[in-house]
């Protein structure tokens, strides 16, 4: 198996990776959502088209690809809606002709999806709720899944769409969504093209975690070097070492199931996604919980970026059922 990047997969790191550090460092990281200009730029860069599939007028790019670039946004603590708003809706649209018109204002970050579940079709208009939407105050339109799996497009300024705001753990906003009699478009999905959205998106939000530890372990590296105790620093002390190797442990762990995940086969991918996820949620916590107490006290304030980077993991690592929900598939 060749794990090396292409020329061109090389290039895209790069453009992402300078994106991102022009607007984010260790004291705007995980601060809030990327602001919808910034996100409008990515589009305008051919961020989202690279993701797209061929046959809907994208660049047709593949789980290495959402690997990089969700590990770039992750490593910056970027708070986006890539899993979900791009990936999971945003192929599910784009596979049915019906909802073309969304399809390029999706890939020019003009439009926000948010993915909701919940509901069902009475009388052709969908009742019920969905919580915990995220994403749901700003979107544009909603990916439904009904109680019984049915996929359904639901425009949020729709007279029967109801939204109430929440606040989440890492700062940004979600809804508690409710529809009555909303119009709704049925997607004309294949279960595949479902499936590998949800595979792509699950391989996004691992890609993001594993970003994200690297981040925090760099950060707390270079904070044991510059803190002193005793008129050393605490990085020669043995103890602070190997929670340092621990951490160090944790994180290549998840790297090598993230490339994994990443490399399998199509019909292989679910399977390693999850097992990914069942590992990465629970060390990706553990990570985070250790860099807050090596920094001490400020750690879990939002004065530095470990405290904040700590919520923004606790969000990602729990996103769909977290690790007890994987380990939970895997053993079925």
């Amino acid at each position: 198996m060749n794990l090396a990047l292409s020329d061109e997969q090389v290039m895209v790191r790069d453009m992402v990776r300078r994106f991102l550090a022009d607007r984010y460092d260790a004291t705007t990281m995980a601060k809030g959502p990327m602001s919808p200009a910034d996100w409008r730029a990515l589009g305008e860069l051919g961020l989202f088209a690279l993701l797209a599939p061929e046959q809907a007028g994208g660049l047709g790019g593949g789980a290495v690809e959402v690997m990089i670039i969700s590990e770039e946004m992750g490593r910056a603590l970027a708070i986006t809606p890539l899993a979900e708003g791009i990936l999971l809706c945003g192929r599910t649209i784009l596979a049915d002709p019906a909802t073309a018109r969304w399809g390029a204002r999706l890939m020019q970050g003009d439009v926000l999806l948010a993915f909701a579940q919940g509901g069902a079709l009475v009388d052709g208009g969908l009742r019920g709720s969905a919580a915990i939407v995220r994403d749901g105050m700003d979107a544009d339109a909603f990916v439904v899944e009904t109680n019984v799996g049915a996929l359904l497009l639901v425009d949020a300024q729709d007279s029967g769409v109801r939204r109430t705001p929440v606040r989440l753990v890492d700062g940004s906003m979600a809804a508690n969504v409710r529809f009555d009699a909303a119009q709704a478009v049925p997607l004309a999905v294949p279960v595949s093209i479902w499936a590998e959205a949800q595979g792509l998106a699950g391989l996004s939000i691992v890609a993001e975690l594993v970003g994200a530890m690297a981040t925090l372990l760099d950060l707390t590296v270079d904070y044991v070097r510059q803190r002193h105790q005793f008129g050393k620093p605490i990085a020669s002390f043995q103890v602070v070492q190997h929670r340092c190797a621990r951490m160090y442990t944790w994180l290549e762990q998840s790297r090598s199931l993230l490339l994994k995940a990443a490399m399998a086969e199509e019909e292989a991918r679910v399977r390693a996604v999850t097992a990914a996820r069942a590992y990465i949620g629970d060390a990706a916590l553990k990570l985070a919980e250790d860099a807050v107490q090596l920094h001490g006290g400020m750690g879990v304030t939002d004065e530095l970026a470990v405290g904040r980077g700590l919520r923004r993991l606790l969000l990602l690592s729990r996103l769909h059922g977290g690790p007890i929900a994987a380990r939970a598939a895997l053993a079925a």
